[in-house]
């Protein structure tokens, strides 16, 4: 039912029935009331995506992405803004425009986060970095009544906050499930964690408790020994404990707990350690290509192309019918076999 089917059941014109919608006064407090009830008897609801698009023209929703600084063609950080671009072209007719703001380190963080304040945003997406200025840009966001999204990793912060992520800890679960149907009891475990120039991540941390808490969970006494390596070019080089480590005998599992599980085959490969199975996260091309090639056993996807695009559609049915149901998503854990390569 349309505002010209309203009008006609209140016997008062479609410009009345407009006024009353959008609060403009100028109406009989009787009509607004048999209006009003009519409305709600009917269960008329307004147009959004009409009104949106009468408004598009002169007002943008306009919303800032704060993520990463993404160096390289096949970083992570370039598939939630994929999924992003991809529901603003959706939307762009809508008046929906996004403008991305990158970081390297915190001071940089900081400084773009004063950069979109100094603007009029209506939304911004960003990540759980830095918790002290996650906190100090969600309360002043809040100040504001701009809403926020935190993609990737969900972490405990003063404000309630929106989160589309991954339940890391359950993923980590899920690895220690998948390396155990493999190895069982009887081999060596590793967790590597490989720490870039921003350090060990939390969604790295929670990961590998969700790994260890499985087997405490199974009441299963297995060895997991904890690799912290930083790497450098992008190479893993191995210590010569990690090496000693490697080559001990029987089945040995490893769990990469972020994108990098692709450099670790080349290495076993140097010192001729067999009998390992890879369990790491995230679809980039290494990482595809070396589950092909079954050096990696598994792969868990994050999904980060669709986190970008339902943090953008869920922004945008908040800012337009006041619908936060979008916004606090827990993306599945999908596990990724070689046998998904072959079959698409």
């Amino acid at each position: 039912m349309g505002i010209k089917q309203i009008a006609k059941l209140a016997n008062v014109s479609i410009g009345t029935i407009d006024r009353v919608l959008h609060k403009r006064g100028g109406v009989s407090k009787d009509t607004e009331e048999r209006v009003l009830k009519i409305i709600k008897e009917t269960g008329y609801q307004k147009n959004m995506t009409a009104s949106r698009l009468k408004l598009a023209s002169v007002k943008k929703i306009e919303i800032a992405i704060l993520i990463p600084l993404t160096r390289n063609k096949w970083n992570y950080w370039k598939l939630p803004k994929k999924g992003i671009l991809k529901a603003v072209k959706e939307l762009t007719e809508l008046g929906v425009k996004a403008s991305f703001y990158q970081f390297s380190d915190s001071e940089s963080f900081s400084t773009q986060s004063e950069e979109i304040f100094s603007k009029n945003y209506d939304a911004i997406i960003t990540v759980t970095f830095f918790k002290d200025l996650s906190n100090a840009l969600l309360a002043r966001a809040n100040k504001k009544k701009i809403p926020v999204v935190f993609l990737d990793t969900e972490i405990p912060l003063k404000k309630d906050a929106f989160f589309i992520r991954q339940n890391s800890h359950v993923a980590g679960r899920v690895a220690g499930r998948l390396l155990h149907g493999l190895i069982g009891t009887k081999g060596s475990y590793f967790v590597v964690n490989i720490i870039n120039e921003r350090g060990v991540h939390a969604n790295t941390i929670q990961r590998e408790l969700g790994f260890r808490s499985f087997f405490v969970e199974k009441n299963e006494k297995v060895n997991i020994k904890t690799i912290n390596h930083a790497i450098k070019d992008t190479k893993f080089r191995a210590t010569k404990e990690m090496k000693a480590w490697f080559k001990e005998d029987g089945l040995k599992g490893i769990f990469v707990t972020n994108s990098k599980a692709h450099l670790l085959p080349t290495i076993l490969n140097d010192y001729n350690i067999k009998n390992t199975f890879i369990v790491g996260f995230d679809l980039n091309k290494r990482n595809l290509e070396q589950l092909d090639d079954d050096k990696i056993s598994f792969l868990i996807n994050q999904q980060p192309e669709y986190q970008g695009y339902a943090a953008i559609k869920g922004l945008f049915n908040y800012l337009t019918r006041q619908d936060d149901s979008g916004l606090s998503l827990d993306i599945p854990v999908e596990i990724i076999v070689k046998e998904h390569l072959t079959s698409q």
